[in-house]
């Protein structure tokens, strides 16, 4: 009986003493690693110089007082008397190429001819983009 608790209490004692030694070594190297891999350069040293806590008060007071400017993302329609209205686009069709058209009795021509049409569009037209005194607005707006 007191050879199993003898052989017991050595095979603890063991366990204690590797796990001494193991967390020993760990601190030592980790203690290693940090020293190695954290060093700051005296260029960056000198420029971590710490923030003096005074401020410019009348500096501050002056941010605080402006105007708070909230932006529309709406396009104000004022209709003005000058404005004209965008011209009906002139419409063109051409017949693709190779289709007969008609040039006179009994004749095929395979030259395409343009012709205009006098009847509105109802295509959208191009015009620029809505601009605020002249300038046009990042948004497109």
């Amino acid at each position: 009986m007191k050879n199993k608790q003898k052989k017991r209490q050595k095979d603890i004692l063991f366990i204690l003493i590797s796990s001494f030694i193991v967390v020993v070594a760990w601190i030592i190297f980790n203690i290693f690693h940090i020293m190695a891999t954290s060093t700051i350069d005296e260029n960056i040293q000198l420029q971590l110089t710490p923030i003096s806590g005074t401020f410019d008060q009348k500096t501050i007071q002056g941010l605080k007082s402006r105007e708070n400017i909230n932006p529309l993302f709406q396009q104000q329609t004022n209709a003005s008397q000058s404005a004209l209205p965008t011209p009906p686009a002139a419409i063109v069709t051409i017949p693709p190429i190779g289709a007969p058209t008609p040039t006179g009795v009994g004749e095929t021509s395979l030259s395409p001819s343009p012709s205009l049409s006098e009847t509105p569009s109802t295509a959208p037209s191009l015009s620029p983009a809505p601009t605020i005194n002249g300038t046009i607005n990042k948004q497109g707006q």
